[in-house]
């Protein structure tokens, strides 16, 4: 009995494995590479990835042995359907620019995550929902059993209270962020404070940089890496491994040029494109779940070294710097491989730099991308409409004039992100960029667009139109080493 079990376990974890793989235009994504047809996905699964469909397995088997298991998961599910499923609709994407006239100064944007056990996620997420109505928040919340990763605005009253009310959760005490209940001393005052505005990262904006809407979900990972089998909490080199600001500034300087260095750049392509430290690694990848399958391929590249690793806030980095130690601790041939992350990531480096008044000392290059309206920020004044050239590194595709500012490729469903300048893609309230990132995406997409608005009746009578694979995405995929 226990085979026919352990054959419905497995079925069911790779089933749902591939199911979360899977994209709305019927086509399956994984490692960077897309599959059209089923039988293509299930074998790159079961060669690729054994490990994360064995513990998946055992997982189901726990709840297919427990009688009384399956009915509380099962409730759970029904009741947490709310914090699952899509953000924007079909063919949508987040708003990616700012249309108010609010003061900045007057809101608070922050940014944080946490590794740490969360017994119950649904209930964590339920509590943010009403906390988010109470108090008019606006942003993005992914809660998981390995911890919270989460970005909101409101007014900074109403974040302030927030915190209050977040930090005294039980999940939360080893934090030590919640507010003493005895007063303090204007020094303990400081010290208190300062702690939480390196945890929190506030900077100033109102809730339209996440177009007014909330998002609250339930998810296996707080930053999807594809490996949930990962503990970074349980990683004892995870704390000895992250460098302040100061410290890993120094250290940039201190090992620059050397060849048995790696500056890793670990975020996304079209961010690291706006800016980065000086001589990084760039992976190409689209996504931090292709992050994994990149460090698989290039192991050489990294493999006794010692790698100096950054991203916007740190969350990446402490699950990227994890699955570096666990994938190289074999292959160094008894050379040393030092993983080491920049702590609170560029964001707490910029901060860093200004409290220091020394922007031209700055190693830091560029803008740094951020998940909302705002698109990036800098060492300038947040409520300035512009930015000095000086910190562009990045260019207008249609005219190469220097440019920071994003918009999205007018293709139907495509979503790229293209740098433009507001001469060669004026602003309108609808963000339709008026360009696109190849003929070839903007052809793709006229065919998908009409088939998209016909009947369900006229569509199935037809052959199904699926968005493929353009110029650009082709270029990305040659230089990340998959095609």
């Amino acid at each position: 009995m226990d085979q026919v079990h352990y054959r419905t376990a497995r079925t069911r974890a790779q089933d749902a494995l591939i199911h979360a793989r899977k994209a709305e235009d019927g086509t399956w994504t994984c490692c960077d590479i897309t599959f059209d047809k089923a039988p293509g996905i299930y074998r790159h699964m079961a060669t690729q990835h054994t490990d994360v469909i064995e513990l998946h397995t055992q997982q189901e088997l726990d709840l297919i042995r427990s009688k009384k298991s399956r009915p509380a998961a099962e409730d759970s599910i029904q009741h947490g359907d709310e914090f699952k499923g899509r953000r924007a609709e079909k063919y949508g994407s987040d708003p990616i620019s700012l249309h108010c006239s609010c003061d900045p100064a007057l809101g608070t944007v922050i940014l944080f995550y946490a590794y740490l056990p969360i017994d119950n996620p649904l209930a964590l997420a339920q509590l943010h929902k009403t906390w988010s109505l109470d108090l008019n928040l606006c942003g993005k919340v992914k809660v998981a059993t390995e911890g919270i990763n989460a970005t909101l605005a409101g007014t900074s009253k109403s974040v302030h209270q927030y915190l209050d009310l977040l930090t005294t959760q039980p999940e939360f005490a080893p934090l030590q962020l919640d507010r003493p209940t005895n007063p303090m001393s204007t020094e303990e005052t400081a010290v208190f404070d300062k702690k939480r505005y390196d945890f929190f990262k506030p900077t100033p904006g109102c809730g339209h940089v996440f177009g007014s809407v909330i998002s609250i979900k339930v998810v296996d990972e707080i930053c999807p890496l594809g490996a949930p089998e990962l503990s970074v909490y349980h990683d004892p080199s995870n704390k000895p491994g992250k460098l302040p600001p100061r410290e890993f500034h120094n250290k940039l300087k201190e090992l620059e040029g050397r060849e048995d260095v790696v500056v890793l750049d670990v975020r996304n392509y079209y961010e690291s494109h706006l800016g980065h430290f000086p001589g990084a690694v760039k992976p190409p990848i689209r996504k931090f779940s292709s992050f994994r399958d990149y460090v698989d391929r290039n192991k050489d590249q990294f493999s006794g070294k010692t790698i100096l690793s950054y991203c916007t806030g740190g969350i990446r980095c402490e699950k990227a710097t994890s699955y570096l130690r666990k994938s190289l601790e074999s292959e160094a041939n008894g050379e040393q491989t030092e993983v080491l992350m920049l702590e609170g990531g560029i964001h707490n480096y910029l901060e860093w730099i200004k409290h220091e008044g020394k922007p031209k000392e700055s190693l830091w290059l560029g803008r740094n991308y951020v998940f909302d309206a705002r698109q990036s920020l800098g060492l300038e004044d947040p409520s300035r409409e512009s930015f000095p050239n000086e910190s562009i590194i990045s260019y207008c595709q249609q005219c190469q004039v220097p440019s920071a500012r994003y918009v999205k490729c007018r293709g139907f469903g495509c979503h790229r992100l293209i740098v433009a300048c507001v001469i060669c893609s004026p602003i309108t309230p609808t963000e339709e960029s008026g360009i696109c990132c190849c003929d070839e995406c903007l052809d793709m997409g006229n065919l998908l667009r009409e088939y998209s608005q016909l009947e369900p009746a006229e569509q199935s009578s037809i052959p199904r139109v699926k968005r493929g694979i353009c110029a650009c995405e082709r270029k990305r995929r040659t230089e990340l080493g998959v095609e």
